[in-house]
C-alpha cells in the first residue's frame, strides 16, 4: 500500500499521487474534488455542460399535463 501526505503550497493544499496509481486517470481532464466526513478524497471527472452551446428551445418539450383536468383531490 502506497502512502502520501498533504502539504501546503501557497494558499492550496497538495496531495501527491504516485504515477503508478494514476494509470487510469486522464491528465488532460479537469476533476472535481470531493471529500466526505471520513476524510476520503474522490476525484470526479468534470463533464461539459450540455446546455452551454444549446440553441434556444433545443431542449424544450411540450407540457403534456397542460390540458389535464383534476381527477380527484389534486392541488392545482
Amino acid at each position: 500500500m502506497l502512502t502520501t501526505k498533504l502539504r501546503k503550497q501557497g494558499s492550496s493544499v497538495v496531495v501527491t499521487i504516485p504515477a503508478s496509481e494514476v494509470k487510469n486517470l486522464d491528465m488532460n481532464v479537469e476533476y472535481i474534488v470531493r471529500t466526505d466526513k471520513n476524510g476520503s478524497i474522490s476525484l470526479i471527472p468534470k463533464l461539459d455542460n450540455p446546455f452551454q452551446k444549446a440553441e434556444s428551445g433545443e431542449y424544450y418539450e411540450k407540457d403534456v399535463w397542460a390540458d389535464m383536468k383534476p381527477a380527484g383531490k389534486e392541488v392545482w
